[in-house]
């Protein structure tokens, strides 16, 4: 059994790429959906409940060190409960992964080759990030360490180049429609950062806990600013009217680029998706195959990669029949079922915590199994 040695840099750093992929790709829309020209504010808003989901899955991994979600949900709720949590957990890292590459497929099929079966591209990811798995956490850390370090210069040089076309008139007036719509887009942008608690899965293989609240913590900070040049970069462009009818909004502004010689930059939007999304997709399948390989008490997790990968497949197609259906459970549902599972139950597990007895540190738990 291979030991497992990762920073918790590395660790932040994937949940990081994993909310940026969806985010950027999928999540911008519904943001402007629900919260229009306001989704700036929206945006500032999310920064308390995003600190406190990256304090409380903190909190837990250093109060149980060295036991994963799995093995401190039986701990605090006792096996019976407990293993009925974990289910409920590993059902919502399944559902958001198959969304996930669904998303990934439909942006492919609708935005660069519509003439291609989706399911290629399903399952060219679901290999890849299969592949990273059975290679370990070590290598899907690496991997995404690469992969975020090229995708933070795209960024950034997407919101210069696009900087003349931006008319920040289209902000104003401000609230005018009260504050309902802006507290519908905090919930939309909660919702998409409560799928970091799947890093409590791979924090009790960090080489040390030490000070990770206050990482974590400033990772929600960095996801939140990471999030404010596309959010009103596409309103100041586009105005809040025609924004609201974009489904890949980030990727049209890249696609509009042009600076002399220098146009259709798409293909940065479309580098940085393709390798966002192999790395969220990895993550996810990861935490979830040893999730379960720990729930049963499985010898080693990686048998079940293929099988899971299979599963997330045909979920990723059953999803809804096209892009609209997808559009419209991220719009009405997601905000509250997200939500429930990724804040408002970690919070309740954590203080039922404070009434058990802490689990101490694990020795030596440096193995995946």
């Amino acid at each position: 059994m291979e030991k497992i040695y990762i920073t918790k840099i590395q660790a932040l750093m994937l949940g990081i790429t994993s909310i940026t992929v969806t985010g950027h790709l999928l999540y911008i829309s519904v943001i402007i959906n629900h919260s229009g020209r306001d989704s700036w504010i929206a945006l500032l808003l999310a920064i308390f409940p995003a600190i406190l989901i990256g304090f409380t899955v903190a909190l837990l991994s250093q109060r149980y060190q060295g036991y994963s979600l799995v093995e401190y949900c039986q701990l605090i709720l006792g096996k019976a409960l407990g293993k009925f949590v974990v289910i409920l957990f590993l059902i919502y890292f399944l559902h958001e992964v198959s969304l996930s590459i669904r998303g990934f497929g439909e942006f492919y099929t609708s935005a660069v080759t519509p003439r291609t079966p989706i399911s290629i591209f399903l399952i060219a990811i679901l290999i890849l990030a299969g592949y990273a798995v059975r290679c370990g956490l070590e290598v899907i850390a690496r991997t995404n360490q690469t992969i975020l370090i090229m995708l933070i210069p795209i960024g950034i040089l997407a919101s210069i180049l696009t900087h003349k076309d931006k008319d920040y008139r289209n902000f104003l007036p401000i609230l005018d429609n009260s504050m309902g719509p802006v507290l519908d887009g905090t919930l939309a942008i909660t919702s998409l950062y409560s799928s970091i608690f799947v890093l409590s899965m791979i924090f009790p293989f960090v080489n040390s806990t030490k000070q990770l609240k206050r990482y974590s913590i400033l990772t929600m900070i960095i996801l939140i600013i990471m999030f404010i040049g596309p959010v009103t970069g596409v309103l100041a462009i586009y105005g809040e009217e025609r924004a609201t009818g974009l489904y890949f909004p980030t990727f049209l502004t890249l696609r509009d680029i042009q600076i002399g010689a220098l146009q259709r930059l798409d293909i940065l939007g479309i580098l940085l998706w393709s390798l966002g999304s192999f790395a969220k997709v990895a993550l996810f399948l990861y935490a979830i195959v040893l999730g379960i390989g720990q729930l049963f008490k499985l010898d080693d997790y990686k048998v079940l990669v293929v099988p899971i990968a299979a599963l997330i497949s045909i979920i990723s197609i059953i999803n809804s029949e096209d892009f609209i259906g997808i559009a419209r459970f991220l719009n009405n549902y997601y905000p509250y079922y997200a939500t429930f599972v990724g804040l408002i139950l970690p919070l309740v597990l954590l203080i039922i915590s404070q009434f058990r007895k802490p689990g101490g540190k694990r020795e030596g738990r440096k193995k995946d199994v």
